[in-house]
């Protein structure tokens, strides 16, 4: 979780995070974005963080890098805790 709330690889151009406002599979990222929006944007003030709420949509997130080069971590019934794992490794995906 650290390395979110630090400042992130240049490489990294953008984060799509996706989920449900009510569905038990999206509680994890629900909570986590609640818990680590604000260190993780203030640490990164220029990366443009992305949050859609969508009924029914599927937790998951989305890294956009250098080169148009994309990776998707999905995050379906995930705890807070294993979101932040999921996506340091999602970040350092490059």
């Amino acid at each position: 979780m650290s390395a979110l709330k630090s400042s992130l690889s240049k490489g990294l151009k953008e984060l799509r995070i996706h989920f449900c406002q009510t569905s038990p599979a999206s509680n994890g990222l629900r909570e986590f974005v609640g818990q680590n929006y604000a260190a993780i944007k203030k640490a990164n003030p220029e990366l443009p963080i992305l949050i859609r709420e969508a009924s029914g949509a599927e937790a998951r997130v989305f890294a956009r890098f250098d080169k148009g080069v994309e990776r998707k971590v999905t995050l379906q019934n995930a705890s807070t805790q294993d979101v932040g794992k999921l996506l340091e490794q999602l970040v350092k995906s490059t």
